[in-house]
């Protein structure tokens, strides 16, 4: 079964009892990221779970009873893993089976991706362990808040930064596959800091990825955005936006600054874009703010 949602198709293997399904697509530095949606006829439903990537998927919602996710079809999950919000990793190829019996819908947050980018996500923070077996309807209470965030991401019509995106997917991958974290909680160096900082700052105007600040400091983007957020105690997504909406508040205060020409020289993807980010983050509108700070 086909289902499109803007410009991607995506396909549901060896479906059974299905009828229709919903589906948003996002892409974080090649990790396909959709939102998916499906219901089903009454009565036994299933498909598999596999594809020609790496699949980690998130359960966020079970309407009418519960799903699971089996390697034999006719062979239940254990009962202390059948609980909301189960989460599940198949290997490229494994034929694994999402089932349901007499369910509505089921609503989840799939990733899709080449299991030797975790590598370069991660370094030495990737358990093989964990990234190299398969592992069904396990929990996790962080890897699920960010499957969230990240499906009102892929649904938004008016979506954030890059950098946003991207760390949520890290950190929902680090839950997911990286050792048990460390107890200590070092920061970058003070050159190190300095280099990204600077790198922002010189880049408002411009999307930048995890992957471009950590290469600055020789870091996997996962070693960097925790060491990052042990330095500034924010995340570089919070980080840029501070600074773009300071930035902005600058520019705001000099005569003659539009507010489309304000947009643009601080990233923003247009006026209403910024105007709606300005005032979520500073509680009024651009317009507003610079009348309570002018005579």
């Amino acid at each position: 079964m086909r289902v499109s949602g803007g410009p991607d198709t995506f396909e549901f293997r060896s479906p059974h009892g299905m009828k229709a399904a919903h589906s948003r697509l996002r892409t974080f530095a090649g990790i396909a990221v959709r939102h998916l949606q499906h219901f089903n006829h009454p009565g036994r439903a299933w498909h598999d779970l596999s594809g020609p990537q790496d699949t980690l998927t998130v359960v966020l919602a079970e309407i009418g009873g519960r799903c699971e996710a089996r390697t034999n079809l006719y062979r239940p999950a254990a009962l202390e893993r059948q609980r909301p919000n189960h989460i599940s990793f198949v290997p490229a190829e494994m034929r694994v089976w999402g089932y349901t019996d007499n369910m509505e819908s089921v609503r989840e947050l799939r990733l899709s991706f080449d299991r030797k980018s975790l590598g370069a996500w991660f370094g030495t923070d990737l358990d093989p362990g964990k990234a190299g077996n398969p592992e069904l309807m396990f929990h996790d209470k962080r890897a699920v808040e960010c499957a969230r965030l990240l499906a009102a991401e892929c649904d938004a019509s008016d979506p954030s930064s890059e950098l946003y995106g991207e760390g949520l997917t890290v950190a929902l991958l680090s839950a997911c596959f990286q050792w048990r974290p460390r107890k200590e909680n070092s920061g970058l160096s003070v050159s190190q800091l300095r280099l990204v900082l600077d790198f922002i700052h010189e880049h408002l105007d411009l999307s930048v990825s995890v992957f471009q600040l950590a290469r600055l400091v020789d870091l996997s983007p996962s070693q960097f955005a925790r060491m990052f957020k042990a330095s500034t105690g924010v995340s570089p997504h919070r980080y840029q936006l501070n600074t773009r909406i300071g930035k902005a508040q600058e520019l705001l205060l000099m005569k003659g600054e539009s507010l489309s020409m304000v947009a643009v020289a601080t990233g923003f993807a247009d006026q209403s874009h910024f105007t709606r980010t300005f005032k979520r983050v500073t509680g009024a509108t651009p317009h507003e703010w610079h009348q309570n700070r002018t005579p």
